[in-house]
């Protein structure tokens, strides 16, 4: 990586780190905090602009990860027809996860955005899974409000030495993953009570129909 951060910053091209993102956001094995870390490198050391080079960074991710999704949204349920497809996902499982997709989706794109290994595939599942663009793009860019200043601010401030920015980008890496296990994890507990306070409920609410129902009248011949 540290390899990958130096030709970045030899050449010092915003249509580099453009071209980058975009190619990262269609699934190329590029990180992008990589490019992020880069690009604040750049702007700290005056060899570009940071507030130009924060545009340059945000709209590579916008036009990578639209054109990740237009593709999927192109490609859509056929991808199923396929024999492997079609025994990982069989229909009442794919049912299941499209239900959860429609209630799900932003929180499930938000969260995408930080898995670097996950992200591209997972976007590109929810595109085929029907979550409309806007509702896909806004979760993604606020993912983006948190992701993007975070990396350029360890390379910012660990501009003088690469290796250091990177360190910190792998602790900070697993941080955010611890992040995003928890919220998943709360939400799934908050899900499951919610669930089995409503099923609770219901129960209460059959009982007291039985109980309040009229006993039939004994005296009345048949």
């Amino acid at each position: 990586m540290h390899d990958v951060v130096e030709f970045f910053i030899s050449e010092g091209s915003y249509g580099l780190m453009f071209a980058a993102l975009v190619a990262a956001g269609m699934g190329v094995p590029l990180p992008e905090d990589i490019v992020f870390i880069s690009g604040a490198i750049l702007a700290q050391r005056h060899l570009t602009d940071l507030r130009l080079t924060c545009v340059v960074l945000a709209l590579g991710v916008f036009v990578g990860d639209s054109v990740l999704y237009t593709i999927a949204r192109r490609i859509g349920p056929a991808i199923y027809e396929r024999k492997f497809i079609k025994r990982v996902m069989p229909p009442e499982r794919r049912a299941w996860f499209e239900e959860k997709m429609q209630k799900h989706g932003s929180l499930v794109v938000f969260g995408a955005r930080h898995v670097a290994g996950l992200r591209g595939a997972i976007f590109a599942v929810s595109a085929i899974h029907g979550i409309s663009y806007p509702r896909f793009i806004i979760a993604d860019m606020l993912a983006l409000l948190i992701s993007m200043p975070m990396w350029m601010a360890l390379g910012w401030y660990f501009s003088s030495s690469i290796d250091t920015a990177l360190n910190h980008a792998a602790t900070a890496e697993h941080w955010v993953m611890i992040g995003i296990v928890s919220l998943v994890a709360l939400v799934a507990l908050v899900h499951g009570v919610r669930t089995w306070l409503k099923r609770r409920d219901e129960r209460r609410a059959e009982a007291a129909a039985v109980s309040s129902a009229p006993e039939p009248d004994s005296n009345v011949l048949p």
